[in-house]
C-alpha cells in the first residue's frame, strides 16, 4: 500500500456492500446542482396552488407582493437594495445580459473613431462568460484581453489592473470557479478599481464597471456586494438549494445601462428591464432558497469544513501518494465543499474512474461538460499538468453530506481504481 493500513476501512473483500438508502447513489456533484430545500418546495408548492395568476393583472395584488417579497429575500442575502434585483431566467442568460449591455453602452459612449470598448476578464471563467466575450469580440463589437489563471488557479490582481486601458469598460471575474473551487480576489480587484476610477473621472473618462459571477458563492461563502466592491452581479438559484432560476444584481447608479440595453424584447414585466411574464413560483422559491442562506450559512459552513476535513483525511489514509490535490483544500483560498483530485499513473483518467464506480455521482469538472473525454480547458488554464488535468474528477459536498457518504465514495473509488489497473494500492 501507498499510503497506511487500509484494513480498517476494507475490512471486507471487495465487491463490498452498502445500505439500501445509498443503492440508488452517493451524490457528491453539488457543484453541478442541488435539490430544492424542504422550505423552498413548500413555498413553491404553496405558489403553485395560490400565486398562479398573472402578475401584470390589476387583480394580482398577491402575487405582485409575493414577488416583491422575493426581491427583498433575494437583495438581502447580497447586502444589495430590493430594486437593485432583475429576475432572469438562468445564470446564463444573467451573464449574456450584463456584459452586452455593457457592450452596447460603451459603445454608444466612445463614438466608432476612438475604438471599441474593452472587456478584461480571465482564461478560466464559465463558458457563459468566455463564449459570450469571444462571440462578441467576433462581431466587431469589443475587444477582448484575457488574464491568466495559472498560479494556483486563481487571478493575480496586478495583471488584472495592468491589462486595463482607456477603451476598457469592464472587468468580469468569477467569484468562484465552479470546477476548481477557487476563490478569486475580487474584492481587492474592487479596491483597485475604485481608485483607477477616481482618476478616470479626473480625465474625464467613464468609470471601469466590475461584474462578477457569483453562481458557485452563493450559499457556500459570505457574498455582500459592498464589501466586493462589484457593480453587477449574477445570482442562480439552484446552485444553493433553490429552482432553475437566475438574477442580476445591479448597482442602482447603473440600471439605466440594463433598461436600455434589454437582452429580450417584448411587454414590460420585471418593471420594464426583462419582458415575460413573471415565473412567480420559481421567484418565490428563489426568494425562499436565499432567506434559508441567510439563517443557515454559517451551519453550513461548518458542516462543509468538518465533513470535508474528513473526505480530505480519508482520501489521503487511502491512496497516499496515488492521489493527488489538485489545490489547496479547505483554504482560505477555496470554496470548503469542493475538492478537484486527480490519480497518478496512466489508465486512471477521471471519466474512466467515474464509470467504473458503482454508486459515486461526481463530475471530472463542469458539469455541462460531463461525459465528455477531453481535457478541461479552465484545468489547464489552472495550471495543471495535461494528464492531472485528464485524470481529476471533482468531488462536491453538501449542506447533508454525511460520513458514511464519505466512506462508500472512498471504498467506490478504490475498487474502481483497482479496476482499471488491476493492482490494489
Amino acid at each position: 500500500m501507498a499510503s497506511g493500513d487500509n484494513s480498517t476501512l476494507f475490512n471486507d473483500s471487495l465487491p463490498y456492500t452498502v445500505p439500501e438508502e445509498y443503492k440508488n447513489g452517493v451524490y457528491l456533484d453539488y457543484n453541478a446542482t442541488t435539490p430544492l430545500h424542504p422550505e423552498v418546495i413548500d413555498t413553491m408548492a404553496s405558489a403553485m396552488r395560490k400565486l398562479w395568476r398573472n402578475p401584470s393583472s390589476t387583480y394580482s395584488e398577491r402575487v405582485r407582493d409575493a414577488i416583491s417579497k422575493a426581491r427583498a429575500q433575494t437583495s438581502d442575502v447580497i447586502g444589495a437594495k430590493p430594486e437593485e434585483i432583475i429576475f432572469t431566467s438562468s445564470g446564463t442568460e444573467a451573464n449574456n445580459w450584463i456584459l452586452e449591455a455593457i457592450v452596447s453602452w460603451a459603445s454608444e459612449l466612445r463614438g466608432l473613431a476612438e475604438g471599441k470598448p474593452c472587456i478584461v476578464t480571465s482564461d478560466i471563467e464559465h463558458d457563459a462568460v468566455s463564449k459570450k466575450v469571444l462571440a462578441l469580440q467576433a462581431k466587431g463589437l469589443c475587444d477582448v484581453k484575457m488574464v491568466s489563471g495559472a498560479q494556483g488557479g486563481r487571478v493575480n490582481v496586478r495583471d488584472v489592473v495592468d491589462n486595463c486601458s482607456e477603451n476598457t469598460c469592464l472587468i468580469s471575474i468569477m467569484l468562484a470557479n465552479n470546477e476548481t473551487g477557487v476563490i478569486q480576489p475580487v474584492a481587492e480587484i474592487g479596491q483597485e478599481l475604485i481608485r483607477i476610477n477616481i482618476e478616470r473621472t479626473e480625465k474625464g473618462l467613464k468609470p471601469i464597471l466590475f461584474h462578477t459571477d457569483a453562481a458557485q458563492a452563493v450559499g457556500k461563502i459570505a457574498c455582500d456586494v459592498t464589501k466586493l466592491n462589484v457593480d453587477f452581479l449574477t445570482i442562480v438559484g439552484h446552485k444553493f438549494y433553490g429552482p432553475r432560476i437566475g438574477a442580476v444584481y445591479c448597482r442602482s447608479e447603473y440600471m439605466s445601462i440594463l433598461k436600455k440595453h434589454p437582452f429580450l424584447w417584448g411587454g414590460g414585466q420585471e418593471r420594464g428591464y426583462r419582458p415575460s411574464t413573471e415565473n412567480t413560483v420559481d421567484i418565490v422559491g428563489l426568494g425562499q432558497a436565499c432567506e434559508v442562506v441567510q439563517r443557515n450559512l454559517s451551519d453550513w459552513a461548518s458542516h462543509f469544513y468538518k465533513t470535508g476535513s474528513y473526505l480530505k483525511d480519508s482520501l489521503i489514509e487511502t491512496f497516499g501518494k496515488n492521489l493527488d490535490f489538485n489545490f489547496p483544500v479547505l483554504s482560505e483560498f477555496l470554496l470548503p465543499n469542493t475538492f478537484s483530485v486527480h490519480f497518478v499513473g496512466k489508465e486512471r483518467e477521471g471519466f474512466k474512474v467515474l464509470n467504473q464506480a458503482e454508486y459515486l455521482q461526481a463530475s471530472t469538472g463542469a458539469a455541462c461538460h460531463s461525459g465528455k473525454t477531453t481535457v478541461s480547458i479552465v484545468l489547464l488554464h489552472s495550471g495543471l499538468s495535461k494528464e492531472a488535468a485528464k485524470n481529476t474528477i471533482r468531488l462536491s459536498i453538501g449542506r447533508t453530506t454525511t460520513k458514511e457518504e464519505i466512506d462508500i465514495t472512498i471504498k467506490d473509488l478504490y475498487q474502481a481504481v483497482q479496476k482499471l489497473t488491476g493492482i490494489f494500492l
